[in-house]
């Protein structure tokens, strides 16, 4: 049995720290040689006592989760440590990104998990555009709902989330919105491509031109059947069984190290 100790740091968002989480979940169910302790600097539930003793407890690995606190260089005395970066370079521990777009030689690639946060579908009268900023759409006959990062609700959704840009940071919280029933449109997208492959969401080339067809398409049954079909697509390839794999193999090259 190998100890383990996860730390998500304040820097990871809500939307990240819901996929680290859904990871943890994976990596508990199914290997049962790590034993997985999980803290998270925004978890207000535990005191600054028993944060500081999880910290600063030995284990043979310590993973690390977004920028390094200024105390990090302590618990990388004691035990060895991976450190996991959605972006940037700053190393910490040993380097791992969540995407194989954009790791460099030498950086291990770890494979997130997208959990269904409801079984049920939303339905048609509940249809709407979703983005997560002040966005100028073209005027039409539908609902436009803005989704905040730091709100994660947990009803089924129905309909299209169109990605502010192409970034990792886009692609997690587009593998989220589609596990809760949303087609996606975005500029391509390298990283989103390995979350829905492809042909898993609608390509933006010019928004003037290509966002009135995308809409209507997105509202529409084949807005629906392609959710079906990125869901299908990030279930196989993003499995739990996937991240587990991908994260006992980094932690096998760390302790031989």
């Amino acid at each position: 049995m190998h100890t383990c100790g996860w730390y998500i740091s304040s820097s990871v968002s809500d939307v990240l720290a819901q996929v680290i989480n859904d990871m943890a979940n994976a990596l508990r169910s199914h290997s049962r040689d790590i034993d997985l302790t999980v803290i998270s600097a925004k978890d207000k539930s535990v005191s600054g006592f028993e944060r500081v003793k999880n910290i600063f407890a030995k284990k043979e690995i310590w993973h690390l989760f977004g920028l390094a606190p200024v105390w990090w260089r302590i618990v990388r005395i004691h035990s060895r440590t991976v450190h996991t970066l959605l972006e940037g370079s700053d190393w910490a521990g040993f380097p791992s990104r969540f995407f194989t777009e954009g790791a460099l030689n030498g950086e291990a690639v770890i494979f997130p998990v997208f959990d269904p946060l409801s079984s049920q579908s939303g339905d048609d009268g509940s249809k709407a555009v979703f983005v997560h900023s002040e966005k100028k759409l073209p005027e039409g006959d539908y609902r436009v709902m803005n989704i905040s990062e730091k709100i994660l609700r947990p009803e089924a959704l129905s309909g299209l989330y169109i990605a502010d840009e192409a970034t990792p940071r886009e692609a997690m919280r587009a593998g989220i919105l589609t596990m809760r029933g949303l087609s996606i449109a975005s500029k391509k997208s390298g990283w989103l491509d390995e979350i829905l492959g492809p042909d898993g969401y609608f390509l933006i080339q010019n928004e003037d031109e290509d966002l009135p067809r995308i809409i209507r398409q997105g509202l529409s049954d084949r807005g629906r059947h392609m959710a079906m079909a990125a869901r299908h697509f990030l279930k196989s390839r993003r499995s739990h069984e996937r991240c587990t794999d991908s994260l006992i193999t980094l932690y096998r090259k760390v302790i031989a190290k």
